[in-house]
């Protein structure tokens, strides 16, 4: 294509793509809660059975942090909501107003 990208060309074009992803679920659902980026209980609850990692199950506390830290990393809300800001870095500022009239978006 002639077009060249750097690793942080590319490392942008990731964080558009998440962010859209999570735009159109937020529109599509009609929101979004923080459980919903939550696996099945099982796993926290039935340790698995083979494998490497065998015995071993997540524990809520732990991956409930590791959801806040991933937020963060994202520049999502504590709900896993995008911020304006974030958007707004990402050139996707068509976005906010539709979806303000869905969720409240923190700055």
């Amino acid at each position: 294509t002639g077009v060249t990208f750097t690793m942080d060309d590319l490392y942008v074009i990731a964080d558009r793509i998440y962010n859209l992803i999570r735009a159109f679920w937020i529109r599509e659902i009609g929101g979004w809660r923080r459980e919903m980026d939550w696996p099945p209980q099982r796993w926290f609850n039935n340790p698995l059975t083979k494998g490497p990692f065998k015995g071993q199950k997540l524990d809520r506390d732990s991956y409930s942090k590791l959801l806040s830290w991933y937020y963060e990393v994202r520049g999502w809300d504590e709900n896993g909501i995008p911020r304006k800001t974030t958007l707004k870095q990402l050139g996707l500022d068509y976005t906010i107003e539709k979806l303000e009239k869905i969720v409240n978006l923190t700055p």
